[in-house]
C-alpha cells in the first residue's frame, strides 16, 4: 500500500513553474501508475518535512486539502478563471466526484454495503415479538383461574437481507472502485473483488429503482453519491475496463488563496456595495466623446474590510492577498512590485476622493480630514518552518491564523514626511505587509471578527 510520506509533496513553484495542487494518478509505462499529492506553497516548510510527519497527521492534512478543494462556495469565483480551473474541467471531462468518494468510503467502513431488506411476521420464530399483530391475529389460552390470558402463538418480525440483489453489487464495484483510488487514505486496501462488470444504464436504473423507494435521509446520502460515481465512471470507461487516472485540483492555488483571506476579512458596511470601489480609466477622442472602460476589465480590490474600534475609531483597510513566496524564501525580489503598490494605492486614493458616492454618508468630520483608509498585503508563510530572517514578532502564536507583520513599502513620489495634521498627508501612501500561515488558515478560512479586529489595529500601528 501506498504510504502518504512516499506520495505527499510541497508545490513546486519554488523550484519551477508547476503550481498544480491537487492529487493526480498518472500512468506511468508498463502499466504502472504514479499517485501524488501536492499541498500548496507554505503549507508545508518543505518535503522533508512531509517525510518526516506521521501518517495520521498527514492524513488528517490531507483531508484539509481535499476539503477545501471540495468547497464550492469557496471556488465559485476561481471557477470563472480558465486558467485556473481543474485539470479534469481542461480536458473536458467530468470532474472527479472527490467528497462523493470519501463519502462512500466512510460509509461503508461505519455501515457495510447497501442491501434489500425484507419484513416478514411468521409465528414460533425467533425474532422481535411484535405484540399488536400477536394480539389481533392469535387467540390467547385463559388459565385456571381465569385471570391471566397466555398467547402461546407469537408473531415476530423478521428481517431478511438479500446480499445478492442488484443495489448491492453496484454499492460493491463502487466501494472497490474508491478503495482502489483512496484507501491509502484510511490505510485499508479493497479485498472484495466486484461481481459485476461496468455498465452505465444498468448500473443507473439500479440506483435509480433504490432511490424510488428509499426515505432513509443515510441511503439517499449514499445512493446520491453513487450515482455522482456512475456518471465520472462512465467518462473514464474504455474497452479494457475503467481508466484508473484522474486528476482533483486546480492548476493554480493563488485564487484560491485569495477567496481564502476575502472569506476571513471581507467586511462593508450594510448596504455599501463592493463594486462601487472599482476605478476604471476612460478615454476623450476623436468628437470628444468618451469611450467607457469595459467594466469588466476595471480595476478590482481583492478584499475591502471595514472595522470600528472599540474606541470608535473607524478604519478601511484595503486587502490584496498575493501568492508570492516571499515567506519561504525571504528574497526581496519575491515581494509585490511597483505595479501591485500603484495599485494599491490607486484603490485608496479612488475610496478618498469617492467616499460620499460610495458610502453615502461622510464618516469623517469634515472634507479636508483625511479619511481611515489603510493598505496591506496578505502574503502566504509556514508558521512552523525556520523565520528567523523575518523581523521578531513575539506575540504571533497569539494572533489569529498565525499572523505576523514583515514590513511597509511606499511609492517615491508621495509625501510621507507629511505628518498626521497635514492636508498632504494619508496613512495609505505607506502599505503594510504581513503574512498569514497557509495551513491554520486552510484550517478555519470562516469570516473572523476576532481577526478582522487584530489586523486593523496592526495595519493602523504599523503605518501611522
Amino acid at each position: 500500500m501506498q504510504k502518504l510520506n512516499d506520495i505527499c509533496y510541497c508545490e513546486a513553484k519554488t523550484n519551477s513553474g508547476d503550481e498544480f495542487v491537487g492529487i493526480r494518478y498518472d500512468k506511468l509505462n508498463d502499466n504502472k501508475y504514479d499517485v501524488k499529492i501536492i499541498f500548496p506553497m507554505s503549507y508545508f516548510k518543505d518535503d522533508e518535512a512531509i517525510h518526516n510527519s506521521s501518517e495520521e497527521l498527514l492524513r488528517e492534512c490531507v483531508m484539509n486539502l481535499f476539503s477545501v478543494l471540495s468547497d464550492a462556495a469557496l471556488l465559485s469565483k476561481v471557477r470563472e478563471d480558465s486558467s485556473v480551473a481543474a485539470l479534469s474541467e481542461k480536458s473536458k471531462e467530468t470532474a472527479f466526484p472527490m467528497l462523493a468518494y470519501l463519502n462512500v468510503i466512510r460509509n461503508y467502513l461505519d455501515h457495510g454495503y447497501i442491501t434489500e431488506r425484507e419484513v416478514e411476521y411468521k409465528s414460533k420464530t425467533h425474532g422481535k415479538i411484535n405484540w399488536n399483530r400477536t394480539i389481533k391475529m392469535t387467540r390467547p389460552v385463559v388459565t385456571e383461574d381465569e385471570e391471566n390470558f397466555v398467547y402461546l402463538d407469537l408473531i415476530a418480525r423478521k428481517v431478511n437481507y438479500n446480499e445478492d440483489c442488484l443495489i448491492t453489487l453496484v454499492h460493491k464495484f463502487c466501494v472497490h472502485d474508491a478503495l482502489n483510488r483512496l484507501g491509502f487514505l484510511f490505510g485499508i486496501e479493497p479485498t472484495e473483488e466486484p461481481v459485476l462488470d461496468f455498465d452505465y444504464d444498468i448500473f443507473c436504473n439500479a440506483v435509480n429503482a433504490k432511490l424510488s423507494k428509499t426515505f432513509n435521509d443515510r441511503d439517499l446520502h449514499l445512493l446520491s453519491d453513487l450515482a455522482k460515481i456512475i456518471e465520472f465512471l462512465a467518462e473514464h470507461q474504455t474497452e479494457d475496463g475503467i481508466n484508473p487516472e484522474f486528476y482533483f485540483g486546480v492548476n493554480k492555488f493563488a485564487p484560491v488563496w485569495e477567496a481564502m483571506v476575502d472569506r476571513i476579512f471581507e467586511n462593508l458596511p450594510q448596504g455599501v456595495v463592493k463594486d462601487k470601489f472599482n476605478p476604471h480609466c476612460e478615454w476623450n477622442v476623436g468628437s470628444g466623446d468618451c469611450d467607457y472602460e469595459n467594466q469588466n476589465y476595471a480595476m478590482r480590490p481583492d478584499t475591502l474590510m471595514w472595522h470600528i474600534a472599540n474606541d470608535g475609531t473607524k478604519h478601511l483597510c484595503v486587502l490584496d492577498a498575493k501568492y508570492y513566496k516571499y515567506g519561504m524564501t525571504t528574497e526581496t525580489s519575491d515581494l509585490p512590485t511597483s505595479g501591485s503598490i500603484c495599485k494599491q494605492i490607486a484603490y485608496a486614493e479612488f475610496v478618498d476622493t469617492h467616499w460620499d458616492e460610495i458610502f453615502g454618508l461622510d464618516f469623517a468630520n469634515n472634507d479636508t480630514s483625511p479619511k481611515p483608509i489603510y493598505n496591506a498585503f496578505i502574503l502566504p508563510f509556514c508558521f512552523d518552518a525556520d523565520n528567523s530572517k523575518l523581523q521578531p514578532d513575539d506575540d504571533c502564536k497569539e494572533r489569529p491564523y498565525r499572523m505576523r507583520f514583515f514590513g511597509t513599502c511606499h511609492g517615491t513620489w508621495k509625501n510621507l514626511d507629511a505628518k498626521p495634521s497635514d492636508n498632504e498627508y494619508r496613512p495609505y501612501h505607506r502599505i503594510a505587509g504581513f503574512m498569514l500561515d497557509v495551513k491554520s488558515v486552510m484550517q478555519n478560512y470562516a469570516s473572523s471578527e476576532n481577526a478582522q479586529k487584530k489586523l486593523a489595529e496592526l495595519i493602523s500601528g504599523k503605518v501611522c
